[in-house]
């Protein structure tokens, strides 16, 4: 008898603490650089600079080479724009930190050479995007601008 009142208390907090591990946290999840595939154009996603990230409300999180796939993928559709919870960008200059896109700033220079060939980076700070704008030229660009 106590084994079974000690189960019916333990088992709804078992199964509390697995279902949000499940649909996990806060932010964007680990990038497999080298292994996962794009969700949208099934490469795989190699460069750590222009790595990018879709987390859905539902926490299932979607994974690009490029963010020209990402604005692709949303925009046939795939997930619903109001099912996104946040979109993340590599920061060019620290590989494989992802950010939220609202912390970033953006430069399109066709000599970034990104793999998708939308040629956008993703700076955390207005410092480092100039450093880089200086040897390849470029564009400043808003999230916004992105998507026209």
């Amino acid at each position: 008898m106590k084994h079974i009142r000690l189960l019916s208390i333990l088992f709804p907090g078992l199964v509390l603490a697995c279902s949000t591990q499940a649909c996990g946290g806060d932010g964007p999840k680990p990038i497999n650089f080298g292994q996962d595939q794009c969700a949208h154009c099934r490469m795989t996603v190699s460069d750590a600079r222009f790595g990018s990230q879709l987390v859905t409300t539902k926490g299932r999180a979607y994974v690009f080479d490029d963010v020209q796939c990402l604005i692709a993928f949303v925009k046939a559709g795939t997930e619903a724009s109001e099912d996104v919870a946040a979109y993340y960008l590599s920061d060019y200059v620290n590989e494989n930190k992802l950010q939220p896109v609202e912390k970033l700033l953006f430069l399109r220079s066709e000599s970034l050479k990104s793999p998708m060939r939308g040629d956008i980076a993703a700076f955390a700070s207005r410092e480092d995007l100039e450093k880089v704008r200086e040897v390849h030229g470029g564009d400043v660009l808003t999230w916004e601008d992105l998507w026209k």
